[in-house]
This record gives C-alpha cells, structure tokens and sequence, in this order.
C-alpha cells in the first residue's frame, strides 16, 4: 500500500526521494503537484523529503505547508550550504531504504522515477539518469559540461563517472549504507558513487528547460565545482607538475648548454621560466593543502534549523550518523 505520511514505528517506507531546494517558490506546488501524482503509482511506500538550503524567498511557507496538509517532510538549513551539503543532509535524515535524487526545478522529470524503481527491483544498485539532450542550454554551457565529464571520466574517475550523469538516480541500500559512513567534508556525490562501484545502470532521457524561475548556478560556481571535484578525487595533476618540471629542467639544460656554445647565455630567461613553472606548482600544492585543511577541521557540513525561518533561530549542528529527533 502506498502511502505519502510519515511511517509508523517499524513500518520506515522503503523509498526515500530527496529534494534539495533553493529559492523554487515559483515552481515548487507544479513539482509537489506532480510528484504526489508519481508516487501514487509507485510499487513501493515512499517518503518525500525536501532539504531547504537556506531559501529567502517563499519556499520555506511552501514546505511548512507540504509538511502540515500534504504529507511530506522537510528539513530547514540554517543557511545556503550548498547543493552538496543539501544532498548530504538528505541522505543522513532518510528514513528510506533506498533513496532518490531530484531537483525541484523539473528540469528532470518526475514520471521517470518508476522506471528507476522496476529496475532498481529488478536488482541494480544504482540506476543512474543519463541527458541525451539539454533543452535550453547555451552551446558554451554544453561545451563546458562536456569537458568537465571527459575530465572526471578519464583523470578523475577512472571510468567509474559516465558522461551526462548528474545528481538524478536512484541508490540502493548498499551504495546508501556506504555513502552514509563517508566522512568527506569536499566530496562530491555522484563522484563518491561511481567511485564505489556496485551494480549500476544508466537510462537516457532528454532533459527539459526549466519550469519556471531561474538556474541558481553560474560559471564561477561551477569552475568551482570543477575544480573542487579534480582535488577531492585525483591526485594526477601533482603527479603531471613533476612530469612538467622533470621535462622543464631537461628543456632548460638543453637551452643552456646550446646558448653557452652559441655565446648568447642570458640568465633571465632561464630564471622566467623556472620561476613560472615554480609558481604553478606552488599555486597547485597550496590549493591540495587548503582541502586537507577544510578536511581536519571537522566542522559539521550542514547546521539544520528546529524552529521555522520566520521564528526565533535555534541552531543544531549535525554531525555524521546523527538523525534530527522526529
């Protein structure tokens, strides 16, 4: 039987679907519509659980009313911690066996979740969403998300992170189980999820221009993003600056030597290149100890709110394992 409230003692639904939230006041009744409408059709007792990160508009009533009237649950970040954290604080409150990721934007449509769950009975791990087409993206956009997977494909991942696969998939028990004992403060999910391998699929689908609002992301974001995910997974690009500077040493002998010969000698190219190659290595090294740093400090990835946004704010930080009391 299915059922949208919260579950009784012992009777935890077996899906969770996660929806992380971040100023969706325009499009978030069409997608809670919808997604009642999905789960309606579902073989399986699920939970809807939003995550909202930090929201200044009116998201924030919109879920205080899902969770009142419509049955659904809701989880208050004290700020914007980002779409990461969002996840995180998800996957840590789920009371689901399984889980789904899935934007409010209804860029990804909603109806595909029973296709990701009669596989995911049919005995796959993961079941990974994969764009075939991006409706509404510039061609610099589309560009750039093609190098950022190739990167994450074949530096990065090893094969383990299939192009055009974002945060919308269903993950399993075991992959669940395994995320949730990761401590990695810089992590990035659907790395961690390729990275841990289990028996995974991909389904193509044409992604759809949004809804309604306006992406939340831009491009220093997602270099960010970009950057964060090469030092959290790999670490080639210190392996390829020893390469670099071996391979500069061997140029700049070679140019010594022949200018020595040749009677033209002058150090202060010898010095400008040498200092270049320096100085990259250096930039490089500080940005892999600045992510050790944000590491060892420890400090909880998210801090959940107990009373509403417009109320008095009560702080509870949230560390790994922990659930908020129900």
């Amino acid at each position: 039987m299915l059922t949208l409230s919260p579950p009784a003692q012992g009777a935890d639904p077996r899906l969770s679907i996660i929806v992380p939230c971040y100023q969706e006041e325009l499009v978030l009744q069409a997608f809670h519509q919808r997604m009642r409408a999905v789960i309606a059709t579902l073989p399986v007792s699920c939970e809807l659980l939003y995550i909202n990160d930090g929201s200044r508009d009116g998201t924030a009533a919109l879920l205080r009313h899902f969770e009142r009237w419509e049955s659904a649950r809701a989880l208050h970040l004290s700020r914007n911690f980002g779409k990461e954290a969002a996840i995180r604080a998800g996957i840590d409150h789920a009371r689901g066996q399984a889980v789904v990721l899935i934007d409010a934007d209804l860029q990804d449509p909603p109806e595909l979740i029973a296709d990701m769950v009669r596989h995911w009975l049919q005995g796959y791990d993961v079941v990974n969403m994969q764009r075939s087409r991006r409706a509404g993206d510039t061609w610099l956009k589309r560009t750039t998300a093609r190098l950022y997977y190739r990167i994450m494909h074949r530096l990065v991942a090893r094969g383990t992170l299939p192009e055009e696969v974002s945060d919308f998939r269903l993950i399993g028990p075991a992959p669940l189980a395994a995320l949730r004992a990761m401590d990695e403060r810089a992590g990035l999910f659907k790395g961690l999820v390729g990275w841990m391998g289990f028996r995974s699929i991909e389904l193509p689908y044409e992604r759809v221009e949004r809804a309604a609002g306006e992406t939340k992301w831009n491009y220093p974001a997602l270099l960010g993003l970009a950057a964060e995910s090469v030092l959290a997974f790999s670490r080639r690009p210190l392996r390829c600056f020893s390469f670099l500077s071996l391979g500069l040493l061997l140029v700049c002998v070679t140019w010594m030597l022949a200018a020595l010969f040749a009677g033209s000698f002058s150090a202060v190219h010898l010095l400008l290149g040498v200092g270049g190659v320096l100085c990259l290595g250096v930039a490089m090294v500080g940005e892999y100890l600045g992510a050790t740093l944000f590491e060892v400090k420890r400090r909880p990835h998210y801090l959940l709110q107990t009373a509403p946004p417009d109320s008095v704010e009560t702080l509870h930080p949230v560390g790994r394992g922990e659930r908020r009391p129900a």
